[in-house]
């Protein structure tokens, strides 16, 4: 239908800046025809034979007529057939919309681990970071109000994951940092915490990802361009390049800032520094370190390992050995192993150098540091087991062994008297505080908890959630169906860190088994927790679980309790009745004590590809799920972490455990701890109390630079004591495999999107112009993609049927009318 020009245009009182209501008529007829240019023809050709009709009819007689009649009969004839034309061609009545679509400008900004790297220099000449400058130059240049003048802007960081920062409307000078409150985010580039969103943290780079995102939610065409903030390392997803290959090009163009440097490095780093957290007096132990060096070939450098005391301020560092490393390729890792026999009992420090030559572009990653607990009495385990499985016995023989370690043991299947290879045989669970606290782990295999009463079950529970005990718990067929299901088992079910079913169907028997054996899927915290490491390197030890053949069953669970970590799930995909696979493999902090959950009794199985892999495995477990009683530190307090190492970009979760000087738990709504870098930059820490746990406090924080962290917290109502955990930030491999900026990848999407690349922030904010080069700053190349659209409405039925009503009174009026004054003056 072809709409007349309005005669006039209604302003809807619900309408806004981009949407106006205008009433419109239009001949309905015409929607009939394929060309109206044909109905307009025969409506003319219509119209003439109406007007010779009418001619030639009142001519004849207008010699009889008056003159005002000789006018009136034509008229009231040409009114009726005006009526009914009118009639036929629909008139008809319609509400539209002018929708007024603003253009858009995506602004992607990286935010992965590489853009840490300090290879800029900022106005006065000082190193500063690739996500350093990027967030300057946002915040103060003005570039974001000049993108407004035109467009809508819309600011999405991306690293393994996009997420959306915030979005700003096109404003007039006049309102450009009005607030944005229709959206409900900031208007104005002060209103934003910057360092918070552009933390560079992720571990991977998911570039081409970020882009078909972007380009897939653009808004009917109206998305002016992309502006990417990056140094253009991609190490995973779909290739950026793969978007114009494919029906997915979008015709919007990239403007790609290219960040960093495009030289190659010169840097040698430790990039790893491996050592146990707990170690025995006179005990040789192996302290391994990984030397990455770029742009060294043929150069050797000397590696020095240094230890002091951790708890003497003026500690002087010994030089324990020197290893000399030599350098093949321009980029390599060279591993690095020293041997130390600690002699005196307490907290060491060790120290990792490297003695660089000048020429060492970074000399900050030089050195590393590691802290060390010499520790004199032995681990006491307590092993209960329904049944003599075959982890029970074989981890038993292995604890009795070890000179280490003092095992007891409670077959709760045997009776009367039994031989076992333990230093002590129980018949049942300690009855008083005094025989329970003075173990440091329970290894509980199967166990028949039924066997506990209600004041051993109290007796447990406090020693886990009030002197830091260790759990282990494996899941079995034969007693965990029923103690899981009782309602008087509350209390230990809550030791545990999954949920257990609370009902039983043939589909759901609370054990999965296959005749196959199924891998344990690691997650992302169990890949990186230590304990779970079957060798020193942790490569290494991921193809080793890699080459495990897997479990048989796992015991059916709802799923992980809410803060527990899942380490690893069982891989059977038939196994789970929901969409995830079952928890093989789960820790969580109860109070001051750690709980670790395993779905069944099969780490044996290991000693299938190594028998040393069983060892070192539990006895990693053992001391992990233990260290909350080994590593003391104050009688009145402990600080605890989930573990001792930790990738840049993670988040460190500190939980404190503390008495008041009468030995009751410490009230308080909260209490102040710091952390320290190895440069010696502290900022607080605060620590919110867990109104669940009387005397129990957590807070987290982020690191974010490879080295170590000190975790300071001083006791209350104390002068000068403190408790003090360390922590290690390592970089991971992926995100620093490859530093240099990706001018080649970030040309070709410029040029394949028709957009402009830039080799630097100041090019790209404020242009360049010289005798080889003249470009323009991004926001004078953008170009408004706003549009008006015109949303059509539907007939008003009310009006058509009143026109019809007016239109049937006006032919039949006219010719009665006509008709009467015929009658009345005795026309033929």
């Amino acid at each position: 239908m072809i709409p007349l020009q309005p005669l006039f245009a209604v302003v809807s009182e619900e309408s806004s800046e981009t949407a106006r209501q205008f009433v419109t008529w239009e001949l309905g007829r015409l929607a009939q025809f394929d060309d109206p240019r044909l109905l307009w023809v025969l409506l003319g050709v219509g119209v003439l034979l109406i007007l010779a009709g009418v001619t030639w009819l009142y001519r004849r007689e207008s010699a009889s007529l008056p003159p005002w009649l000789r006018v009136l009969f034509p008229a009231l004839r040409i009114t009726a057939w005006l009526g009914a034309g009118l009639f036929f061609l629909g008139l008809e009545k319609r509400i539209d919309q002018q929708i007024v679509s603003d253009s858009h400008v995506a602004v992607l900004v990286d935010t992965s681990q590489s853009m840490s790297v300090a290879d800029l220099q900022d106005s006065e000449g000082q190193s500063q970071s690739r996500g350093e400058a990027v967030k300057n130059a946002l915040k103060e240049s003005g570039f974001l109000a000049a993108l407004r003048r035109q467009h809508n802007v819309e600011l999405t960081t991306f690293d393994r994951e996009s997420h959306q920062v915030a979005s700003w409307s096109r404003a007039t000078l006049e309102t450009l940092d009005s607030p944005n409150t229709d959206q409900g985010e900031p208007a104005t580039s002060e209103d934003l915490d910057w360092s918070e969103f552009l933390e560079p943290r992720g571990r991977e780079t998911r570039l081409g990802d970020a882009l078909r995102s972007v380009l897939k939610q653009q808004r009917a065409g109206q998305l002016a361009g992309v502006i990417l903030f990056t140094d253009g390392d991609q190490n995973t997803g779909i290739d950026a390049l793969s978007l114009f290959d494919s029906d997915e090009r979008q015709a919007v163009p990239i403007y790609t800032v290219g960040l960093g440097s495009s030289e190659p490095r010169r840097n040698v780093r430790i990039q790893e520094l491996n050592a146990p957290s707990r170690v025995y007096p006179e005990d040789r132990t192996t302290i391994s370190a990984v030397v990455q060096a770029e742009g060294f070939a043929g150069r050797t450098m000397k590696v020095q390992l240094f230890a002091r005391e951790a708890e003497s301020q003026n500690s002087v560092s010994t030089l324990i050995e020197e290893r000399d490393v030599s350098f093949v390729d321009e980029q390599q890792a060279v591993p690095v192993e020293f041997e130390v026999e600690p002699a005196a009992i307490g907290s060491l420090i060790l120290e990792l150098k490297v003695v660089a030559t000048q020429d060492d572009q970074y000399a900050g990653d030089n050195r590393r540091e590691v802290e060390v607990e010499v520790v004199e009495a032995s681990t006491r385990v307590l092993m209960i087991a329904g049944g003599a499985s075959r982890d029970y016995q074989f981890l038993r023989n292995q604890l009795f062994r070890d000179r280490h370690a003092t095992v007891d043991v409670w077959v709760q299947s045997a009776s009367g008297a039994v031989s076992q290879e333990a230093d002590q045989i129980l018949h049942e669970f300690p009855q008083t505080k005094e025989e329970l606290y003075d173990y440091d782990c329970i290894v509980a295999f199967d166990p028949n908890w039924e066997f506990l009463d209600a004041r051993q079950v109290d007796l447990l529970e406090s020693w886990v959630a009030e002197e830091a005990g260790g759990l282990i718990v494996v899941a079995g067929p034969i007693y965990t169906l029923s103690w899981s299901q009782s309602p008087e088992h509350t209390k230990i079910r809550s030791l545990y860190p999954v949920e257990f079913q609370r009902r039983l169907t043939l589909l759901d028997d609370g054990l999965y088994g296959s005749k196959t054996p199924w891998p344990i899927l690691f997650t992302r915290e169990g890949e990186e927790a230590e304990f779970l490491a079957l060798t020193n390197d942790p490569t290494e030890s991921q193809l080793r679980w890699a080459e495990f053949p897997g479990v048989y069953g796992c015991y059916a669970v709802k799923g992980p309790k809410p803060g527990a970590r899942v380490l690893g799930y069982y891989g059977d995909p038939d196994a789970s009745i929901t969409a995830e696979y079952p928890v093989y493999m789960a820790e969580q902090f109860y109070g001051g004590g750690r709980v670790f959950y395993l779905g069944s009794g099969e780490m044996w199985r290991l000693r299938s590809m190594d028998p040393s892999y069983f060892e070192v495995l539990t006895t990693r477990l053992i001391r992990h799920v233990s260290q909350g009683r080994l590593l003391k530190g104050s009688s009145r307090g402990r600080l605890l972490v989930e573990q001792d190492r930790y990738t840049v970009g993670s988040e460190v979760v500190v939980r404190a455990q503390l008495l008041a000087a009468s030995r009751e738990p410490f009230l308080a709504d909260s209490v102040l701890a710091r952390f320290v870098d190895d440069r010696g930059e502290s900022q607080n820490l605060l620590m919110k109390a867990d109104k669940s746990r009387p005397g129990n406090f957590i807070g987290q924080f982020t690191v974010k630079q490879a080295g170590s962290y000190r975790i300071e917290l001083a006791l209350p109502d104390t002068v000068d004591e403190q408790l003090v955990r360390r922590v290690q930030a390592v970089l991971p491999d992926l995100e620093f495999d490859n530093t240099r900026r990706n001018d080649k990848l970030l040309s070709q999407l410029a040029k394949l999107s028709d957009g402009e690349h830039y080799t630097s922030l100041n090019q790209a904010l404020f242009g360049e112009s010289d005798r080889e080069i003249d470009m323009r700053p991004i926001d004078s190349l953008i170009e408004s993609r706003a549009e008006t659209r015109i949303l059509r409405g539907t007939p008003d039925p009310d009006f058509t049927e009143w026109l019809n009503k007016i239109l049937l009174g006006v032919i039949c009026g006219a010719l009665c009318l006509e008709w009467l004054l015929r009658r009345l003056l005795k026309l033929a």
